[in-house]
Order: structure tokens, then C-alpha cells, then sequence
């Protein structure tokens, strides 16, 4: 069929000298993209590079990764293959199999772009998969952006995108193209398989060419959602600690929601719902201190003037005693000095070197106190709270302490006790090496 090459190689055009990385699953659609890869007269053989994913769910997963192996073996293409967990990953990260095995087979991808292996990833994904993605995204509950269709990633390419299946089909046959048949597509208890056997065959009886009208307004609504964005103001949104934050401006503005949207995208593409967006956007008239779970292990937490986006990292108890030089922590490192700089030059980074001795380098603890330079005697909570110090950073700051006594907020101030006088004889500075 000369209309899908011709639709193939205008697609791939500007990527005729870049080194591809076909996701090949063997199936219908990825069998059609290859061949027409190695056929529309773009792309140089020893540019591609076949990507077979195994997700080691299906008794016939070995069998279908031999078939894209021979295949490629007598095209004489490269090939890889990559066994993934599927089940075991969906458990730890509270993800349906579709999307644990989706995330999964990226990473697959990406990793062969990361590696300098591959320039782009090619997907067979194609009309009607972009179809089910705008009524998938609909029934959920979506904002504006989930109607776009199936969402873009960087260094992803979808030649097929305009072919629907019936032009798959012809193409297929006319060019004798074997492919293997995965049964759990027949099975309805995805959202995906679902829409497709149940859903939109239903809706094409009543309404002719529903589909491709789907995909109009998705094209629509993508230009609507790019000339919004035009008009958000990103220095609104800003990276901090490891968090995205979003400005309070941002969310009290009609373009809150598109705000929201844009600083998920730092964390996932994809199952970003109207439900999320709300959740975060209510916070922005929340306390300080509010928390709310999002999917995928983000938080979102309202701060000092805006909703911080975040994944937590896990809590470490461990401490170490301190040295001069370089102490390490959990991946943070701290230098403590001699220096004979005056306290006015390095505030809150000035101590006597020797009432530091026996203490130990950790993060906080349930009562833990604090009585920092020229103050009283305070729970290092109350510290952190009038410093609005956020709580998702708390846990992360490092501490010397003597017993529950802190010594040094590592980046922030020193105690009282620790300060140089005029009998120091051992001067030196700690200082944070972030």
C-alpha cells in the first residue's frame, strides 16, 4: 500500500541520518512499522536498531520474542531484547499492570537514547489507539490536555499516527507481513481493551466515522492547549530541594489548572487527571503544612506562598561521628574546617571546634531541642516552623548533635553552645557542600 509508505517516510524524513530505535512487539501494528521502516526508502538499515520488550506475562512472551529475533536475523536488522517484571514493579508502585508495563517499556526505550545507542523511539501507536486514548482520558476524568490524545514524549515518534486500521490491515495483506497475536487484547478487563471491543464498535453503528471525529477534535484541542500555554508564566513555577513549586499567583488565576499540568509534567506524562489537578489546586487555600497524595508517589504540599511537587525520599536513621574534613550522610555531604574567619563573615557557620567533639552527624529526631545563636532553648520543630522551614525538607537537613541536643542546623545556624568566644583556641566553619 503505497499511501502508508509514502505517510511513513514523510514522517521519518528528518530523521533519515539519525540512528532509530523501533519498539517491535511483534504484533500487527509494530510488524507494520517496521517493515514499512525498512521499506519506505528513508532510513538506512544500519540505522535501525529493533527494540523487543519482554514483560514475562504471557505464557507465549518467549515465543513472540523469538519471532521478532528471526525476523530481524533474516533482515538482517539489529536486535535487542529486554525481560522486565511487570508484576513485582505494578505491586511496589501501586500501578495497574498497563501502566506499570508502560513505564517499564520506556525506560527500555529511553535507556538506548541515555546510552547514545538510539537518537529516537519509534511506536506503532496509531488512529485508533489515539482514539481510545481521548475516551479513556474522558471517562476517567480529564482536563482539557487529556483530550489531546495519547501525550507526547521527547525523542518519541509515532509514524503511524494518521493510519487507521483498516489501512494496517490492507497493508498487511498486500505484503504478506506475519505477526503474532497477543491474547490478553481480546480480554476487556483493561481500560484500553475495554474501550476498544465494547465502546467505540458500538458507537460506530450509531455513528458513522466516529473515530476520525474523535481525532479532529483531538487535533483541535491540542492547538488550544499550545496557545495556552503561551500564556502561562513559568517563572511561576520553579524547582527547589528536589520539589517543583507552584506560585499561589498561579493558582488563583483561570489558567490554575494548566499551571498544575505543567508542573506534574517534571514527574510523568501520562495519567495526569482532573481529579489530581483539583486535589492540588485546593491546596493553595489550605493551611501551611496541608499534604495530599498524588499517584506515581508524588505529594503535594502547601508551603510559603505556593503547593510544592514531590517525591519523598525514604527516612534515614543512621548517623556518623564527625571528622574534620568531608562527612558524608545519605548522599549529602558536609565539610567542617579550621578557619579563622570572624563570625560577622560566615554567620551561623562559625564554632569552636573543640565543644563539637563527641557529637555525630544525623537528621532529626522526635525530641530533639534547640537553642540557636543569642536565643532560648526550643524544640527544633518550633525552630523550623518560625524559620518556615517546609516539612519536606526537615528530614532532610543535616544535624550535629550531642544526644538530642542540636549543635548545628548544617546550612542554617549554630547553637548557642558551640559559638566561638574570645578563649576559642580551635576555629572552624561547617559548611554544607549542596
Amino acid at each position: 500500500m503505497i499511501e502508508l509508505l509514502q505517510k511513513v517516510a514523510e514522517v521519518l524524513a528528518e530523521y533519515s541520518e539519525k540512528r532509530l530505535a523501533v519498539g517491535v512487539s511483534g504484533g500487527r501494528d509494530s510488524m507494520c512499522l517496521l517493515h514499512a521502516v525498512l521499506h519506505c526508502g528513508v532510513v538506512k538499515k544500519e540505522n535501525i536498531i529493533v527494540v523487543h520488550v519482554n514483560h514475562c506475562l504471557r505464557e507465549t512472551a518467549d515465543g513472540d520474542e523469538a519471532f521478532v529475533r528471526e525476523y530481524c536475523k533474516q533482515n538482517q536488522v539489529e536486535f535487542t531484547a529486554k525481560r522486565i517484571d511487570v508484576k513485582s514493579y505494578a505491586a511496589a508502585n501501586g500501578l495497574t499492570i498497563e501502566q506499570a508495563a508502560r513505564d517499564l517499556r520506556y525506560g527500555v526505550f529511553f535507556d538506548l537514547v541515555k546510552s547514545g545507542k538510539a537518537d529516537v523511539i519509534l511506536t506503532a501507536h496509531h488512529a485508533l489507539d489515539n482514539a481510545e486514548s481521548v475516551l479513556m482520558h474522558l471517562f476517567r476524568g480529564t482536563g482539557l490536555d487529556g483530550v489531546r490524545g495519547i501525550a507526547k514524549r521527547e525523542k518519541t515518534v509515532r509514524p503511524l499516527l494518521n493510519i487507521y486500521p483498516d489501512e494496517l490491515d490492507e497493508y498487511v495483506q498486500k505484503n504478506g507481513i506475519k505477526f503474532v497475536v497477543d491474547e490478553t487484547n481480546l480480554i476487556d478487563d483493561a481500560d484500553r481493551n475495554f474501550i476498544r471491543i465494547n465502546v467505540i464498535p458500538l458507537i460506530e453503528q450509531r455513528y458513522r466515522g466516529a473515530v476520525r471525529a474523535v481525532n479532529e477534535f483531538a487535533k483541535e484541542c491540542d492547538g488550544v492547549c499550545d496557545y495556552l500555554d503561551d500564556a502561562l508564566d513559568l517563572s511561576l513555577i520553579t524547582y527547589d530541594g528536589g520539589a517543583v513549586l507552584v506560585a499561589d499567583n498561579a493558582l488563583s488565576t483561570p489558567l490554575a489548572a494548566r499551571y498544575v499540568r505543567k508542573a506534574l509534567e517534571y514527574f510523568t506524562l501520562t495519567d495526569i487527571t482532573r481529579e489530581q489537578i483539583t486535589r492540588v489546586t485546593e491546596l493553595a487555600h489550605m493551611r501551611t503544612g496541608a499534604v495530599v497524595q498524588l499517584t506515581g508517589g508524588i505529594e503535594a504540599a502547601k508551603e510559603y506562598g505556593c503547593v510544592a511537587l514531590y517525591i519523598p525520599r525514604m527516612s534515614y536513621d543512621g548517623e556518623t561521628p564527625i571528622k574534620l574534613g568531608v562527612n558524608l550522610i545519605d548522599g549529602l555531604a558536609v565539610d567542617i574546617e579550621r578557619s579563622a574567619a570572624a563570625p560577622r563573615e560566615a554567620a551561623g557557620r562559625c564554632v569552636d571546634l573543640d565543644k563539637l567533639q563527641g557529637a555525630a552527624l544525623r537528621f532529626r529526631r522526635d525530641g530533639d531541642t534547640f537553642t540557636p545563636f543569642g536565643g532560648g532553648k526550643k524544640k527544633l520543630k518550633q525552630y523550623f516552623i518560625g524559620n518556615k522551614v517546609p516539612k519536606r525538607l526537615r528530614d532532610r537537613i543535616p544535624l550535629i548533635c550531642r544526644g538530642n541536643e542540636v549543635l548545628v542546623i548544617v546550612g542554617m545556624q549554630i547553637a548557642d553552645s558551640v559559638k566561638q568566644t574570645d578563649k576559642t583556641v580551635n576555629k572552624g566553619v561547617v559548611s554544607p557542600r549542596w
